[in-house]
């Protein structure tokens, strides 16, 4: 047997292809080449989330005779791997644990034969995770859409949906599934199902709405649909649909348009409910990109979790993700090291670096 040292290493030895999406932030596909870069420690992780690579491995097995099944029949078969690997302080693959995972895997194989030994492979396994539903939902979404499979006879009970008058008496929305969801929001792109989108963002039911952002935020969306979803977030109270419409614009650009709603959503410097975690943790989830542009909404952000009484526990949270994340973690340093900051903040950034030395790297 050859020596195997990567990812691409065990999938080759068992004759399979395979195609790679991160599950961290948003669901993304990663290149070929990001795939080789990051699997062989070339370059860090393109999409770290919570100090690990959250990877969907799609597995095209070939047959003994060489042949390899049909894209299509991925999905049908249930041939994707989740799993978890942990990453270094620099943003890496941790080769270590990799390559137990590796031999793990190949241990099976050896004992259970390619074919069962794929199958089985990640069963009690450390690395593997589950998605939640909405996360699944959207995978399928997008996999199905991408190879031009036709959608769910959910996706028919949503467009029936959204064809009618949206009565706020109506109920039927309570029958929905994920599925259909998920569907439409991997459609935005067309222009009938955009209009529909849009008629839900506006009309829809609030559970509707909240779980078509969610899983809007794995498209990059339209400009006018963008507008819309600004405008809602803008007049919007609850602080959960906020947290929502922040999550569906997660992959928009950060424009005067959208960076001025977001501060007179912070509002107070001095003040943090527990309501106003739900949006200032969907920013620090999906829009970290945002605080690492904007060094001022960054400072907001932390300064409200520094006046909690909460004993620094969410200061901590947030500060913990945000130094993970590589476009972050370099403007959160120089805040925290900054000495123009108020004296509430000042004293997180000291209990932070006294009690969690190794939280901000």
């Amino acid at each position: 047997m050859n020596k195997i040292e990567s990812l691409s290493d065990l999938f080759d030895m068992v004759g399979c292809d395979v195609s790679y999406f991160d599950l961290g932030r948003n669901i993304t596909k990663i290149t070929p080449q990001q795939a080789v870069q990051f699997d062989r420690k070339q370059q860090t992780y393109p999409f770290p989330f919570r100090q690990h690579a959250w990877l969907a491995c799609l597995l095209n097995m070939g047959s003994q005779q060489g042949k390899k099944a049909k894209k299509e029949d991925i999905i049908d078969q249930g041939v994707i791997w989740f799993i978890k690997l942990p990453l270094d302080e620099a943003g890496c693959l941790n080769l270590g644990t990799r390559d137990h995972f590796i031999k793990s895997i190949v241990d099976k194989i050896l004992h259970k034969g390619e074919e069962a030994g794929l199958s089985e492979a990640l069963e009690d396994s450390p690395y593997a995770f589950k998605p939640d539903q909405e996360r699944m939902a959207s995978l399928h979404a997008i996999l199905g859409k991408n190879l031009h499979k036709a959608p769910s006879h959910y996706f028919d009970d949503v467009v029936k949906y959204l064809s009618s008058d949206l009565n706020q008496a109506d109920d039927s929305w309570q029958t929905l599934g994920l599925q259909g969801i998920a569907e439409l929001a991997a459609r935005v792109d067309e222009d009938k199902y955009q209009a529909m989108t849009q008629k839900a963002i506006q009309q829809a039911a609030k559970p509707v709405v909240s779980a078509l952002c969610h899983a809007l935020e794995h498209e990059v969306l339209p400009s006018q649909l963008q507008d819309t979803l600004i405008e809602k977030l803008q007049n919007e109270q609850d602080a959960l649909m906020q947290a929502s419409y922040l999550r569906a614009l997660s992959r928009a650009d950060l424009n005067d348009t959208l960076l001025l709603p977001l501060f007179g959503l912070l509002g107070s410097l001095t003040e943090c409910k527990d309501d106003d975690l739900h949006p200032i943790a969907a920013l620090a989830a999906k829009c970290p990109h945002w605080l690492g542009q904007n060094p001022q909404l960054l400072r907001i952000i932390m300064e409200k979790l520094a006046h909690r009484e909460d004993g620094y526990i969410a200061f901590r949270q947030i500060a913990a993700e945000l130094s993970q994340h590589p476009e972050a973690k370099q403007p959160l340093w120089t805040l925290l090291r900054s000495g123009h900051v108020s004296p509430k903040l000042a004293q997180a950034v000291s209990y932070l670096f006294t009690q969690t030395p190794t939280s901000v790297q």
